[in-house]
């Protein structure tokens, strides 16, 4: 006679295994403060790329002015709103970073603490079915 149990616990741990589970899988492979660290610097260099870019746009757009300030010797408060505007900018790309990364970590966790639940389950059902035959 079939498990249903059984059956439904197989195809459960069958589809975590064939979906989540291949992303999951690699995440595994870190401790979750390296997992967020190596995502904070990935998002370090996209954010200072993407500052650059504004800038480099920003520049462009009022090139007139930055040129006549740099003629006559005036570019401090320009310096200082770059410097301002990138350390705003990156602080709050890494918050954003650091948040996310924290949820796919808790999610992570918490969809193998399920998977390893779903595991004992089944283990406890083939154990029962071993000693009934």
């Amino acid at each position: 006679m079939l498990n249903e149990e059984k059956i439904r616990l197989m195809t459960r741990l069958t589809v975590y295994e064939e979906g989540l589970g291949v992303g999951d899988g690699r995440t595994a492979e870190y401790f979750r403060n390296d997992y967020v660290l190596s995502g904070m610097v990935g998002s370090f260099v996209a954010g200072t790329l993407a500052w650059g870019i504004c800038a480099a746009i920003y520049c462009g757009y009022f090139f007139e002015q930055i040129f006549f300030s740099v003629y006559e010797n005036s570019l401090g408060p320009f310096l200082r709103l770059a410097a301002t505007s990138y350390v705003s900018f990156i602080l709050f790309f890494l918050l954003v970073t650091l948040l996310i990364y924290y949820r796919r970590s808790a999610s992570f966790r918490r969809r193998r603490l399920m998977y390893a639940q779903d595991l004992d389950a089944l283990m406890e059902i083939c154990e029962k079915e071993a000693e009934e035959a």
